[in-house]
């Protein structure tokens, strides 16, 4: 019988650090969510704070264990129903995998730069998190006392990258090879995969497809370039595209709900789209089309079989936003670079976790 591994996932945010155990299968269980702090700390104290995380992580796997049989969260060689063995040894090594915001240098665990920290530059957070994690008094095993479980971080990459590698293995990539994902957020975020791995470039950039241009000397980008992707389909970008038309004197059902304190955002947007709203259904239309653009130089340069898009901009929908982005690329694209299919990412908000876990794996 095949055996079953575990891991423990960890999505670093600027907000909250969400972490969960992870078996092999993309099953998750003990989420916990720790709250970032950035503003009262630096790296060090964010690696505790990760730290921290993975040991209320362990803490749950230990309560469920004990009390409903669940599966032992050891990172290597554990059966589901069995103990590690563990020659001469007091502890059992669980793998932690940590998927960051910013450029990350993953084969020696580097932040080169993170615009979710200000201020981190050449960051050694694997080394400040395995420190961390070394102090730990984690929970002993309950099939055998003597022994504890040592959570060791394994692995890091981007946070996008961290999500690729979730849905390739666990995800709507299933069975494909050579695809491509976005995530649709504040910013637009990128992953690639050729021949099953994911690509991170000749110096760890590769996948920035947020900042491809699909409008040249169009809105300005916080990257500094025009008429990238993001400055068009980023969660700010569409509400300041919208306002915009407002401003000119467009009709909307939104300009009664922003007198009535309503804050505008993609969701509220995209709720009037789906009330028939022209103006907001014309947003989502144009961001779709500015999607398929990029799409559809990514197609023809690369060639993967497979787009898939995440976020929370992707929750507006088939009608709204996948069948614009559809159309575009249908239009634009040769004949077989358009035979990319273009799907909804499946792991929601468990892409980061059951991605990070991969990387210890």
């Amino acid at each position: 019988m095949e055996t079953t591994k575990h891991s423990i996932g960890v999505d670093l945010g600027g907000t909250d650090i969400k972490a969960g155990l992870v078996s092999s299968e993309g099953d998750v269980s003990c989420r916990v969510v720790v709250p970032t702090d950035v503003e009262t700390g630096g790296p060090k104290e964010v690696a505790a704070r990760i730290a921290e995380a993975v040991r209320q992580v362990l803490v749950k796997a230990e309560t469920q264990e004990g009390n409903s049989h669940q599966p032992e969260p050891t990172a290597t060689l554990a059966n589901s129903r069995q103990s590690p063995t563990v020659s001469d040894s007091h502890s059992c090594e669980i793998g932690v995998g940590l998927g960051s915001p910013g450029l990350i240098i993953a084969e020696t665990g580097v932040v080169h730069f993170s615009p979710n920290f200000p201020g981190w530059t050449d960051i050694p957070l694997v080394t400040y998190v395995n420190t961390e994690l070394s102090k730990l008094h984690t929970p002993k095993r309950v099939a055998d006392i003597n022994k504890q479980y040592k959570p060791v971080l394994r692995g890091m990459d981007n946070d996008v990258n961290a999500m690729t590698l979730g849905e390739l293995h666990h995800g709507a990539g299933v069975g494909y090879k050579n695809l491509v994902a976005l995530t649709l957020g504040t910013g637009v975020g990128g992953g690639v995969v050729i021949d099953g791995e994911v690509y991170h470039g000749s110096q760890n950039t590769a996948g920035e497809l947020g900042h491809t241009v699909v409008e040249p000397n169009g809105r300005y980008c916080g990257c500094g370039n025009q008429g990238c992707l993001e400055a068009y389909a980023g969660a700010k970008n569409i509400v300041e595209r919208i306002q915009e038309k407002i401003e000119t004197g467009r009709s909307t059902i939104l300009t009664a709900a922003m007198k009535d304190g309503a804050a505008l955002t993609p969701r509220t947007i995209a709720e009037a789209a789906q009330a028939g709203d022209k103006l907001a259904i014309e947003i989502f239309a144009e961001t779709g089309r500015y999607i398929g653009i990029a799409l559809t130089s990514i197609a023809h340069i690369l060639n993967p079989q497979i787009a898939i898009i995440g976020g929370g901009i992707a929750e507006a929908g088939e009608s709204l936003l996948f069948e614009p982005i559809r159309t575009e690329l249908s239009k634009r694209a040769m004949d077989i670079p358009a035979q990319m299919k273009i799907v909804k990412a499946h792991l929601g908000n468990d892409a980061g976790i059951v991605g990070a876990a991969m990387l210890a794996l």
